[in-house]
């Protein structure tokens, strides 16, 4: 017999669905449709134009902001037709994702640089734990772990170099010492440790030797020390000075290393400002897109207002409150890199049958596309 359960809907399993689903209707008030309605937003570039005001404020911007940016560039470019307003609100939303991306970059750069800093605080509070004071002795017979930052480690060693030699000071000598150092040494040991190991062998074997008996230990003496009890002390006055010596080497070691970390550090940040990834090449590909789109629509704007000051000075059109030749648009013109004396699309029709000023504002809508095209 199977004991799988059969997927044969009951009506006992339908009432029980039906019941079920009336407890996942999702939000019923207005405020929860709202917040809802922002869930599946990502970066907002395609948003719906009724759902603008939302996404900017999901996004944390203010809408009051983007429509300051529309009178203002309505205010440079402007006055002009249904076709000038349509340019002019592309232009403002251009520079608000341009805005938009470099929030972007900054937010890249400020992430890049806060994963920096954690690691530094992160370092700090490991060499703080592995730090103690000499007289722990304590921490010579438990397992401390294994730091895999290399100033981590070289300020534990020299901890447990410090209460080792407090212990050899106080004539305290235990297998644990020797099995410490080899641990943190991680086989990579040179003349000097290997030495100190051995004299620590020897001085921990002595004192078993010692718990033994005097004639255990005359024979210990006898045999690993030459020269007897006299050799004792000599062997003792060179353990103390490798460990003066070894000491002052890994604190050496350690201060090169916290500088060279340091050294690191700031590479890292000054990194931060501009990021790897394909993320941020993302970012800066759209940027330039923008650009060059930014570029593109001052240019037919600049040459829409170039026509509509030709046209009112032929008397086609009521002048705007601004001087016949238009000076702002030709300053604007220069800025740009566009001349204010190139023909306009219509100069460049005029031996073409004569328009009237209706039908010129149709060719003109019919050849944006062409002059984005020419930037492109």
């Amino acid at each position: 017999m199977s004991l799988r359960k059969s997927t044969c809907l009951t009506p006992q399993r339908l009432d029980a669905a039906r019941s079920n689903a009336q407890h996942s209707t999702g939000p019923r008030s207005v405020a929860g449709k709202e917040r809802m309605r922002m869930n599946a937003l990502k970066h907002g570039c395609d948003a719906a134009p009724e759902n603008e005001a939302a996404v900017m404020r999901a996004l944390g911007e203010d809408p009051e902001q983007y429509a300051a940016l529309q009178r203002e560039l309505a205010t440079t470019y402007g006055p002009g037709d249904a076709l000038w307003d349509r340019q002019l609100a592309d232009l403002a939303k251009l520079y608000w994702r341009r805005n938009r991306i470099e929030r972007m970059e900054t937010g890249l750069m400020r992430r890049a640089l806060q994963a920096v800093e954690e690691r530094q605080r992160d370092r700090l509070k490991e060499i703080a734990a592995a730090t103690f004071d000499p007289s722990h002795a304590a921490a010579m017979e438990i397992d401390l772990g294994q730091p895999t930052d290399p100033s981590v480690r070289l300020r534990m060693l020299l901890s447990l170099l410090g209460v080792l030699r407090e212990q050899v000071r106080q004539r305290v000598f235990k297998p644990r010492q020797r099995q410490q150092l080899a641990t943190y040494y991680q086989g990579e040991i040179g003349w000097r440790p290997a030495r100190f190991r051995h004299l620590l062998w020897l001085f921990s074997e002595r004192a078993k030797a010692e718990q033994q008996g005097e004639q255990a230990l005359h024979d210990f003496v006898s045999q690993y020390f030459e020269g007897g009890e006299a050799a004792v002390e000599t062997c003792y006055q060179e353990l103390v000075g490798l460990l003066e010596e070894e000491i002052a080497d890994v604190e050496e070691a350690f201060q090169h290393e916290v500088e060279a970390q340091e050294e690191r550090d700031a590479a890292e940040r000054d990194a931060c400002l501009a990021p790897a990834g394909e993320t941020w090449e993302m970012l800066l590909r759209q940027e330039a897109a923008l650009d060059r789109s930014i570029d593109r629509k001052v240019r037919i704007i600049l040459t829409l207002r170039q026509e509509h000051a030709r046209l009112c000075r032929g008397g086609s059109r009521t002048a705007p409150k601004r001087e016949p030749d238009d000076r702002a648009a030709q300053e604007l013109s220069k800025v740009v890199g566009l001349d204010a004396g190139t023909e306009s699309p219509a100069e460049e029709n005029a031996g073409e049958t004569s328009k009237s000023p209706e039908q010129s504002e149709n060719v003109y809508e019919n050849k944006e596309p062409a002059i984005e095209g020419v930037r492109e």
